[in-house]
């Protein structure tokens, strides 16, 4: 029996998940678009206050606030994930599961929020796919105005993660 993880009302989670075995899943340019496509579509869905994305060759990591709806949480990463494995196994004609299981998630303190938006932005720099994290097309920060951190990029307000 799969163990889901327990979400609560008005925190910060720390989101993330990744490939089996840390294959490639984000192949090329396609791949992503569909990803971030789908991420805002199922963000708007369910009411996903989205602060921070990023999302990597095998991985990727989400900052998610949740005021009342944690169980939308749940159904978000199922609905992301799911749609993702639909598309990918249709196009490279691919079968089976392609993230390693359900997704994990982390209780953030707001306290420590600048330090893990730092931590997911830096990701593309620390796995050496660009120099500087504002650099990687496939990050962002969504909330604008709420931390000013040096080296982020604010999403601009023309893309598809406008409410």
């Amino acid at each position: 029996m799969k163990r889901y993880p327990i979400l609560k009302s008005a925190f910060n989670y720390h989101v993330f998940n990744r490939s089996i075995s840390k294959k490639i899943i984000f192949i090329d340019e396609i791949c992503y678009r569909y990803f971030l496509y789908k991420l805002a579509v199922y963000r708007r869905k369910y009411s996903i206050k989205m602060i921070v994305f990023c999302v990597m060759p095998s991985h990727f990591h989400f900052l998610i606030y949740t005021r009342d709806k944690a169980n939308n949480i749940s159904k978000f990463m199922k609905s992301i994930q799911l749609s993702y494995a639909l598309f990918f196994n249709n196009r490279y004609k691919h079968s089976g599961h392609i993230f390693q299981g359900t997704y994990k998630n982390t209780n953030i303190h707001p306290f420590d929020i600048p330090k893990l938006i730092s931590y997911i932005l830096q990701n593309p720099v620390k796995e050496k796919l660009v120099k500087r994290a504002e650099d990687w097309p496939y990050s962002g920060v969504y909330m604008p105005g709420i931390y000013n951190i040096p080296g982020t990029k604010q999403i601009p307000n023309n893309t598809i993660f406008q409410s």
